[in-house]
């Protein structure tokens, strides 16, 4: 699996309170919130609780969920102890991508809780897998809006479950990855200026001669930067 990150705090923002982690089968984005530095510290407890989870002892998907747990369980410990803390939150969508098999193909699993999104895109083809929990995925999902109007709509950053809320149940998806497949991780400062068409179109490029996670993150600062951007694209 070749791999690549970018992240940047975007043009508008003043700290980066997005995170990221690459391990040898996962691939983690999250996406704080909180006043002051609270969503930075949501995030990295977040990547911290990803990164000390013993993988490879059980199912995947049955870890994935356990390691979101974990992830869950410090957060809202650090916001007991610390009243600074208290009321922050952050996204995460976790992949874990297994070794080749006899075939050549791997399998992924995702993790999902919040707005980031997994994307994959095979044989030309792009594909959201995840689901934005916000109240505007909703409206989507329910047909009472288009994903056009979603993009600017007033209540898009509404996150209808997050890290660090009450209760969380997490999205968890199963796929075969064929060979060559890449699987796009992301925030939403990505997504809500860079729509699929231009996802997809950067993608078709040549994944060695370039490194496809800047050239996005790049191009969102193009289109206004108006959040932190964070990228982890992953050829199989």
């Amino acid at each position: 699996m070749d791999v690549k990150t970018a992240t940047d705090v975007g043009r508008l923002r003043e700290n980066n309170e997005d995170a990221l982690w690459v391990g040898e089968h996962c691939l983690v984005v999250c996406d704080g919130m909180g006043g002051h530095v609270a969503g930075e510290v949501a995030a990295e407890l977040a990547i911290e609780a990803i990164k000390s989870f013993p993988f490879g002892a059980g199912e995947p998907a049955e870890e994935i969920l356990a390691a979101i747990d974990q992830a869950q369980n410090r957060i809202i410990a650090e916001a007991n102890r610390n009243t600074k803390y208290q009321g922050m939150g952050s996204t995460i969508t976790l992949a874990w991508v297994s070794a080749p098999g006899a075939d050549g193909e791997r399998e992924l699993v995702v993790g999902h809780v919040g707005d980031s999104r997994c994307y994959l895109f095979t044989n030309g083809v792009l594909e959201q897998l995840t689901s934005d929990h916000s109240v505007v995925g909703e409206m989507v999902r329910a047909g009472t809006i288009t994903p056009l109007e979603a993009r600017n709509h007033p209540k898009k950053h509404i996150l209808t479950q997050v890290l660090g809320s009450a209760a969380i149940q997490p999205e968890l998806i199963v796929r075969r990855l064929r060979p060559g497949s890449i699987i796009l991780l992301c925030t939403d400062g990505l997504t809500d200026v860079v729509d699929d068409t231009l996802l997809e179109k950067t993608l078709q490029q040549d994944f060695y001669a370039n490194n496809l996670a800047q050239e996005l993150v790049d191009l969102a600062n193009e289109l206004g930067g108006p959040d932190n951007i964070t990228v982890i694209v992953a050829k199989v």
